[in-house]
């Protein structure tokens, strides 16, 4: 040690030894070696910690940009001081009392000093690579100007954080950085722009597939985060969102921008990626709606065609079922748009990589499915079902369903799912839909999973499997009865249908109808069926089966019902049967639903002959 160093520590020691009990004398030994040693750093040093000591802000700033200045990088003293300093400045809005002392000095710093103080940590940090992200974010926002030019860089860091912790570097990234540098976007390579924008991508999708509740107007900022990722890589800018914008729009945007683009461009490809992440979230969130203050799910089935199919190679319609049908039928075919663009040959690569980055799976799965069924690709469907897991058995039941509806027949698979749909109906009611048996071509139904709509759909499976045999010579009484207890559903809707069966029953000679007394409730059948008993003629015979007075359905009897007809009616027969009418009329009211309900669950043998053309033997099991 030289004899000026022995001086300097001296000094130093006597003012640190009399820094409590005498200030000033304290204060006069730091400023005579500040006069003899300018240069010493443990002088310096030991003037600024005076000064911290005494909360004096400005002075202690002074004395720290002096040491900041002189001796960058070289004592660990000093590296503790800034460590303290921008630690405080990061907690500003919760800082102690300690921290706040930081605060108010860091104030009085010359811009130059605030700045280098920054740019020596980010030197200094090593491999912290986090500490390192959070300078730079603090150094943008005291000194905003400095985005320009080193945004590239931190950006560089965040996509090095991200393949260690996706989820702490991606939330810096969309939540911190991209608000700084939104209004300047810095030039970046093409590939780290993308993965960048892909990251910034997964983070949104992850809050809105996780949360209960949606954030706010998440589409808005993914569309203002790829702007600015195409203005880094200098792209023809894509459209802003706007919930008012159709998705026609876009789609129109997308394919000028494809005619003009080279094929596989990267530009087109995320284009259309965002594209199609959008329209398939407007699917997937559409498919829920809340009917009866419950959250109703929506599942694409087979829709009914009246008479023979159109054979034209068209795609198939969708019907209007319900209020939400128009939306969802927009956003599954803008989806299914997007989805054939990005399955080319020049995008099929990339775009595949994206899926797998990207935390879609459950919503991919259900789109597939459903996109397989819209183009009826039965066996495609089958697989792409065995291969979701996160599907009910109400679900998976009227899947295979609607599956063997696109074959055009009725298996024993097919009727034991109508059975377990019955038997897993839901509380909610919901209400009967239109549209539901559309004439002459291949068409999808967008069916809420409520009582009413899952009934009627199983009604219409089984009526779309038997009606033909109502045109067929020698149909049975008993499949003419049961076709009008089911038609009650349909009656306005499938006039022809119900006409024949009239017809049929009046053309013969003699009928028998079981079903009246237990299960026809409407009064326009009723009406029907009194005018066929009153106009029957001496050699024709018109037979029922009626539950003794004032036993209905699902009641219990001690007698067994009594058979009654037209031939040889005598004035109690005819009393009886008007008792019967007034009964069903009077029932008028119940739950057609339920009593449909009741009907197939109880009738399953009687309709499984009507379906198949066997005579069963025991109960059709459910598997």
């Amino acid at each position: 040690m030289t004899s000026n160093e022995e001086n300097e520590l001296y000094m130093v020691k006597q003012a640190q030894s009399l820094r409590k009990s005498d200030p000033d004398a304290a204060q006069a030994w730091i400023m005579t070696a500040k006069m003899l040693y300018p240069s010493a750093f443990n002088v310096q040093y030991e003037s600024y910690l005076f000064e911290r000591d005494g909360k004096n802000y400005e002075e202690a700033a002074k004395c720290f940009s002096v040491i900041a200045t002189k001796f960058p990088n070289r004592h660990t003293e000093l590296w503790q001081e800034i460590n303290a300093l921008t630690t405080a400045l990061r907690n500003e809005n919760e800082s102690t009392p300690e921290q706040e002392f930081f605060v108010k000095m860091y104030k009085h710093l010359t811009p130059d000093v605030q700045h280098n103080i920054f740019m020596h940590t980010i030197n200094h940090c090593g491999d912290d690579l986090e500490q390192c992200i959070c300078i730079y974010i603090l150094m943008f926002k005291k000194f905003p100007k400095s985005v320009t030019t080193h945004a590239p860089r931190l950006l560089e860091l965040l996509a090095e954080g991200m393949t260690t912790d996706p989820d702490v570097y991606q939330r810096i990234l969309v939540e911190d950085v991209l608000p700084m540098i939104q209004h300047k976007p810095p030039e970046l390579a093409p590939v780290l722009a993308c993965r960048l924008y892909t990251n910034s991508l997964e983070y949104y999708l992850r809050q809105i597939m996780d949360s209960e509740t949606e954030p706010a107007d998440p589409w808005k900022t993914i569309f203002k985060v790829l702007m600015l990722c195409g203005q880094m890589m200098g792209w023809e800018p894509f459209l802003p969102f706007s919930k008012q914008c159709s998705q026609n729009v876009y789609w129109e945007k997308l394919v000028d921008i494809l005619s003009a683009s080279p094929p596989g461009s990267s530009k087109v490809l995320f284009y259309a990626t965002t594209l199609f992440i959008y329209s398939l979230y407007g699917y997937i969130r559409n498919c829920r709606l809340r009917i009866d203050d419950s959250d109703v799910s929506h599942v694409l089935v087979e829709g009914f065609i009246d008479g023979s199919e159109d054979q034209s190679m068209e795609p198939p319609k969708f019907s209007l079922t319900t209020p939400i049908s128009p939306d969802l039928s927009n956003a599954f075919l803008h989806a299914a748009q997007c989805w054939q663009l990005l399955n080319t040959d020049q995008f099929q690569r990339d775009f595949s990589q994206l899926m797998v980055a990207l935390p879609l799976a459950p919503w991919i799965s259900r789109f597939l499915f459903d996109l397989a069924i819209y183009f009826g690709h039965r066996d495609e469907a089958n697989k792409l079902m065995g291969e979701m897991t996160t599907q009910s058995s109400l679900v998976q039941s009227l899947q295979i369903l609607s599956l063997n509806l696109m074959q055009g027949s009725m298996t024993l698979q097919g009727f034991q799912c109508i059975l377990k749909v019955i038997g897993e109906l839901p509380a909610t009611n919901g209400h009967l839909l239109e549209n539901m048996t559309l004439k002459g071509h291949r068409h999808m139904v967008f069916l809420p999973l409520t009582r009413a709509a899952l009934v009627q759909y199983c009604t219409g499976a089984i009526v779309s499997r038997i009606s033909r045999q109502v045109f067929e010579p020698n149909c049975s009484d008993r499949l003419l009865g049961d076709l009008l207890v089911l038609q009650q559903l349909n009656l306005l809707n499938d006039t022809r249908l119900t006409q024949q069966i009239f017809s049929v029953i009046k053309q013969r000679k003699s009928f028998n109808l079981r079903t009246l007394s237990t299960y026809i409730i409407s009064i326009d059948l009723i009406e029907e069926l009194s005018h066929i008993w009153n106009s029957q003629l001496d050699d024709s015979n018109f037979e029922l089966t009626g539950s003794p007075t004032g036993v209905s359905s699902g009641g219990t009897a001690s007698v067994p019902p009594r058979r009654i007809g037209t031939r040889g009616a005598d004035k109690g027969a005819r009393d009886e049967f008007k008792t019967i009418t007034r009964q069903q009329i009077a029932r008028c009211n119940e739950n057609i639903i339920t009593l449909l309900a009741n009907f197939i669950t109880q009738e399953q043998l009687m309709l499984a002959q009507h379906i198949f053309g066997i005579p069963p033997v025991e109960t059709i099991e459910i598997k």
